[in-house]
C-alpha cells in the first residue's frame, strides 16, 4: 500500500475576530495526510478540530484568518490558489461527508439527479452506468432503481451512503469525513465505518476523519492527533496513543468513555413500587402510512426507575416516546400514567387535547438542543416558559428566582439566564432543555437521544447529572438511545426494539450478560469502544434478522422476556 504524502498542515495558528480583538482557536498544528491510510483527530467541541478539517478545503469561517503556517495538497499551498483552482481542488482533490447526510443532501431531488449533478460539476461522465456503478459501489440495496428515490424515502444509513458515493465520485486524494456515524445506530454505524476502510483500500485515498467518538477512531484510523483549545496535546499511531496515552487530557478522554465492558450496570435502587407507566397492546401508525410503525407495544414504569429502548433507525424507539409525549398518533391499545396525587390519566390523546395535568406530568428532552430551543429568545425565557404555562411560578420576581434555581440544579450559574442558544455550548444547551423539563415538575421525563452530538466528556456530565435529578426528584425516566455503552450506565431495565415490535426485555446487567434474542446479540457484536483493533463485519447489517410476526414474549425468569423468533435462545 502506498504511503505517499498527499496533504500537510505545517504550524498552522487560526484566529477569528471577537469585538475589537482576535481570538486564536487554532495554534501550531501539524499533520500529515497519507495515501492509503486514516488519519483520526479528536477533541471536544472547540477544540478546533472541524477548523483544522476545512481549511484542507481552503475554508474559513467568516471573520477567521490563517496567521501562521501552510495547508499543502499535492504540494500545492491551497489558500495561494487561485478561485479556479481552488474550485477544482474541492470536490475534485479534496472530498467531504458532512455529519448529517439528511440535511446535505437536497430534499427536492432525486438521489440519482444529485450523484449525476456532482459528476457534471467536475467534467466526468455522468451517465446512467456510471450513477449505478456508484450506489453499488457503496453497498446500496437494488442500486438500478435506488437512484429514482428521494432522501427521505432512504434510511439515515443509506443517506450517508449516499453522501459518500457523491463524496468518491471523482475519486479524490483526500476523503475528509466530520463527525460521519453521530447520528448512527451501532449495526449502521459498523456497516458505514466498514464502506469506508474498504473505500480507502480500493481507491487509496488518505482519509481525515474527524469524531469526538473514540471508539470510531480506535477502529478505523492508523494514527490519531489530540486537539484540546487549538493546540496539539498529542499524536502518533492510534493503539500507542489510545492504547498507552502519555498526556492527562487524553487519559480524560478515554476514561470519559462509556463502555460495554467493564461498565457495570446501576446499583439496584429502591424504586418506589408504584407503578407510573403501563402501555399494553400499543399500535402506532402514521397518518397514510400502509404499516404500522409500532406494533402490540407493551411496558411497565415504576416510580424513580429508568427504562432505556434501544434499536437501530426504524426500530420504534423514538416513535413509542413520541406517541407517550402525545405527539404521534396512536391506533389501538391502553397507555396510562399516575402523575404526583396519585390519578391515573389516558396518554392515548393527542398532547393539545390532554388536560393541563397530564400535559405537565410528561416533560420530553429532544435529541437537538438547538432546534429545540427558540434562538431568539434568552435562557430565562424558556425555562420560565412552562413555569408560567403551568403555574409553577407567579409575578416577575418569584419567576426569576425559580429559573435561577433550576439553572443552578443543572450546573449552570446566573450569568447564563440572560445568554441566547447561540452562546452556549451542545452540552449547555441540553442542560437547558433538561431545565426546562424539571419546571414542570414531571412524573416522567423522556429522553430521547440526548447524548448523541455531545463530547465523550460533556455526555458524561450530562448522565451523572440526569442520574442525580432523578433520584433527588423522584423522576421516572424513558431513555431512548442507540448507544449500548450509554444505556448500560444509566439503566434499570433495557427493551430492545427491532421493526416496531419487542424482541427482548430485561434488567440491564441481566441483557449485557445473557442476551438471548439474535438481535441483540447482533447489536452487541457491531459495537465499536475505545482500544478495538477492527472493525465488525462489513455486512453486519445484512445480518440482522425479521421478526416473525406471530412469534411472541416468552418469560425466561428473573424480569427477562425473549421473543421466540428462530435463533432465540429459549428457557
Amino acid at each position: 500500500m502506498s504511503s505517499a504524502t498527499v496533504a500537510t498542515v505545517e504550524g498552522l495558528t487560526v484566529s477569528y475576530r471577537a469585538g475589537s480583538g482576535r481570538v486564536t482557536v487554532v495554534e501550531d498544528v501539524d499533520l500529515t495526510l497519507r495515501a492509503g491510510r486514516t488519519l483520526g483527530l479528536v477533541g471536544e467541541s472547540g477544540s478546533g478540530k472541524s477548523t483544522v478539517a476545512r481549511t484542507l478545503l481552503g475554508h474559513l469561517r467568516d471573520g477567521s484568518r490563517i496567521d501562521a503556517g501552510r495547508v499543502t495538497v499535492l504540494g500545492d499551498d491551497v489558500f495561494a490558489l487561485s478561485g479556479h483552482d481552488l474550485r477544482q481542488l474541492r470536490g475534485a482533490t479534496v472530498s467531504v461527508v458532512a455529519q448529517n447526510a439528511g440535511q446535505a443532501l437536497t430534499p427536492s431531488l432525486r438521489i440519482g439527479a444529485q450523484i449525476r449533478e456532482a459528476l457534471q460539476v467536475h467534467g466526468l461522465p455522468d451517465g446512467e452506468d456510471r450513477v449505478v456503478e456508484l450506489l453499488r459501489l457503496v453497498r446500496l440495496p437494488s442500486p438500478e432503481t435506488i437512484g429514482r428515490r428521494y432522501p427521505h424515502e432512504l434510511s439515515g444509513g443509506q443517506q450517508q451512503r449516499v453522501a459518500i458515493a457523491m463524496a468518491v465520485a471523482t475519486e479524490p486524494q483526500v476523503l475528509v469525513l466530520d463527525e460521519p456515524t453521530t447520528a448512527l445506530d451501532v449495526i449502521t454505524q459498523a456497516a458505514v465505518l466498514a464502506l469506508v476502510n474498504d473505500l480507502r483500500e480500493e481507491l487509496g485515498m488518505a482519509v481525515l476523519i474527524v469524531s469526538h467518538d473514540l471508539g470510531v477512531v480506535s477502529a478505523v484510523a492508523d494514527d490519531v492527533l489530540v486537539l484540546r483549545e487549538g493546540r496539539e496535546i498529542e499524536s502518533g499511531p492510534t493503539m500507542q496513543v489510545l492504547g498507552s496515552p502519555q498526556e492527562d487530557y487524553t487519559r480524560e478522554l478515554i476514561e470519559a468513555a462509556p463502555r460495554i465492558e467493564g461498565t457495570d450496570a446501576p446499583a439496584v435502587r429502591d424504586a418506589d413500587e408504584d407503578t407510573v407507566l403501563r402501555c399494553a397492546d400499543l399500535d402506532i401508525r402514521y397518518p397514510g402510512a400502509p404499516r404500522l410503525a409500532v406494533s402490540d407495544f407493551a411496558l411497565e414504569l415504576r416510580r424513580g426507575e429508568t427504562v432505556a429502548i434501544v434499536g437501530e433507525s426504524g426500530s420504534g424507539k423514538s416513535t413509542v416516546a413520541t406517541a407517550l409525549a402525545g405527539l404521534a398518533p396512536v391506533e389501538r391499545g391502553e397507555a396510562g400514567l399516575r402523575s404526583r396525587d396519585g390519578q391515573w390519566h389516558d396518554l392515548l390523546a393527542p398532547v393539545a387535547k390532554r388536560p393541563v395535568a397530564v400535559r405537565r406530568s410528561v416533560q420530553m428532552i429532544f435529541q437537538n438542543a438547538d432546534l429545540a430551543l427558540n434562538p431568539r429568545r434568552s435562557i430565562a425565557d424558556a425555562v420560565a416558559r412552562p413555569l408560567v404555562v403551568f403555574g409553577r411560578a407567579s409575578g416577575r420576581r418569584e419567576v426569576r428566582e425559580t429559573v435561577l434555581r433550576l439553572l443552578g440544579e443543572v450546573g449552570l450559574g446566573p450569568e447564563f439566564a440572560d445568554r441566547v442558544p447561540a452562546q452556549l455550548s451542545g452540552g449547555q444547551r441540553q442542560r437547558v432543555g433538561i431545565a426546562r423539563a424539571l419546571a414542570a415538575e414531571p412524573t416522567l421525563l423522556i429522553a430521547d437521544e440526548i447524548t448523541t452530538a455531545l463530547d465523550v466528556s460533556v455526555q458524561a456530565d450530562v448522565l451523572e447529572l440526569l442520574a442525580e435529578l432523578r433520584d433527588r426528584h423522584a423522576l421516572s425516566c424513558l431513555f431512548i438511545s442507540h448507544d449500548l455503552a450509554v444505556v448500560r450506565g444509566v439503566a434499570d431495565r433495557i427493551v430492545v426494539m427491532k421493526d416496531g415490535r419487542v424482541a427482548e426485555t430485561a434488567p440491564t446487567a441481566a441483557l449485557f450478560d445473557s442476551p438471548r434474542h439474535p438481535y441483540t446479540r447482533s447489536l452487541l457484536e457491531a459495537v465499536v469502544e475505545p482500544g478495538s483493533t477492527h472493525l465488525p463485519e462489513s455486512d453486519a447489517d445484512a445480518k440482522v434478522l425479521t421478526l416473525d410476526p406471530s412469534a411472541t414474549l416468552v418469560d425466561a425468569g428473573g424480569g427477562h422476556l425473549v421473543r421466540n423468533d428462530e435463533g432465540a435462545d429459549l428457557p
